[in-house]
Parts: C-alpha cells; sequence; structure tokens
C-alpha cells in the first residue's frame, strides 16, 4: 500500500487566509474583496501544488518567505481612499504581527474598484 500524499501545512501560528480576509473587511471603507488576476493564478497555482494553500486566496497573498502581503479590495466612499488603504495596511501588519511574528510585513493593498 502506498502513504497518502502529505501537504506542507502552515504553522499553527501561521494565521489563514481566511483570519485575514475577516480583518481586512472588517476595515471602514472597505466594500468587498475584489480578486484580480495576479491573486488568483496565485491561488490557482498554490491549490494545484498543494503548497501554502491556508495563506493563498482569491483577493489575497501572503507570501511568508518575503514577508509581503497582497490585498486587493473594493471600497466605498465613505472615507477618502488613502485613509482607508493606510488602515487596511496597519490592521494587516497588526495581525501578521500578532500571529505569526512578522512584524515588518510589506503590505500592499490594489484598489480594484470604489463603490458608490
Amino acid at each position: 500500500m502506498t502513504e497518502p500524499q502529505k501537504t506542507a501545512e502552515a504553522s499553527p501560528a501561521t494565521p489563514t487566509a481566511a483570519d485575514l480576509l475577516a480583518v481586512v473587511t472588517s476595515v471602514p471603507g472597505v466594500h468587498a474583496i475584489e480578486p484580480g488576476l495576479g491573486t488568483a493564478l496565485r491561488t490557482i497555482d498554490a491549490r494545484v501544488r498543494r503548497s501554502s494553500a491556508r495563506t493563498a486566496h482569491f483577493g489575497l497573498h501572503i507570501d511568508t518567505a518575503e514577508g509581503t502581503a497582497l490585498v486587493e479590495v473594493c471600497l466605498d466612499r465613505s472615507r477618502p481612499v488613502r485613509e482607508a488603504v493606510r488602515d487596511i495596511q496597519l490592521a494587516l501588519r497588526r495581525a501578521l504581527a500578532a500571529q505569526a511574528g512578522e512584524t515588518a510585513a510589506e503590505v500592499t493593498v490594489r484598489v480594484q474598484s470604489l463603490q458608490r
């Protein structure tokens, strides 16, 4: 009999993509997660390769090796875009630092659209 193939799992301290998406959508001014082509392809690649599936999701990509995070969002016009983007970056940095100890994570926010 053959052994079942084991997938590479992130350590328990690493936040999951679902946890981080909840952090992002709780920021005032964020209407929704709006995945673009880049995160969609990275997510499909991670799922096909069965690697880092916990940190890849449509609209969010976390690269723990390089200490980077990319999130793609749709914002509403309830507050200035710069303030919303700054708050998203701070919230993601705090979540990564609290759960994984990555204090110097580089967070990129792509605003895909503005909701009226």
